[in-house]
């Protein structure tokens, strides 16, 4: 008779589905011993929270090639600004950032870091924003996050160049 259960929910596209939903729904407190971080989505009205962020890989692609073009022209008439084709940041130090409640988004500012003899680079940073546009940052010590710049405070850069930032990194 067990068997015969097992049987039937398995092939019940409607039970294995249940099954399925049963096993991920559980609260992250009950994996102990793995490094997960439980994150709410809250409702989010503003007008950031409306925005449909999706873009379409041939967009993608059109703005990367348009990119390169416009950057290797600055670089012929700036050859001492180093511009990236990208930079790539770790999901823990992005994760850091939702563990704070009001952070709704990210916002990314792109500054120019002085270099070694007059060399300079193009470099994006993050920080997290409330549902007002407001910047929230977090702490320089891993997991404590504010909502108020102090000496502790920033956001994240130094993400993996490419090509790589060779000498500007600390």
């Amino acid at each position: 008779m067990a068997t015969n259960l097992k049987k039937s929910l398995l092939t019940n596209p409607y039970a294995v589905l249940f099954l399925l939903g049963a096993m991920f729904s559980g609260s992250c407190k009950e994996d102990k011993g793995k490094d997960l971080v439980c994150i709410s989505v809250p409702e989010d009205t503003s007008a950031l929270g409306r925005k449909n962020h999706f873009i379409p890989v041939m967009s993608i692609d059109i703005y990367e090639k348009d990119f390169r073009n416009t950057r290797d022209s600055l670089k012929r008439s700036f050859p001492d600004l180093f511009i990236p084709d990208s930079e790539t940041f770790n999901k823990a130090s992005i994760v850091e950032f939702f563990q704070n409640p009001k952070v709704v988004g990210l916002k990314f500012y792109y500054g120019i870091k002085p270099g070694p003899e007059k060399k300079k680079a193009l470099r994006l940073m993050i920080v997290g924003v409330d549902s007002a546009g407001n910047n929230v940052y977090i702490k320089n010590k891993r997991g404590a996050l504010a909502a108020q710049a102090d000496d502790d405070d920033g956001g994240l850069e130094y993400g993996q160049c490419s090509p790589p930032c060779d000498g500007l990194e600390p």
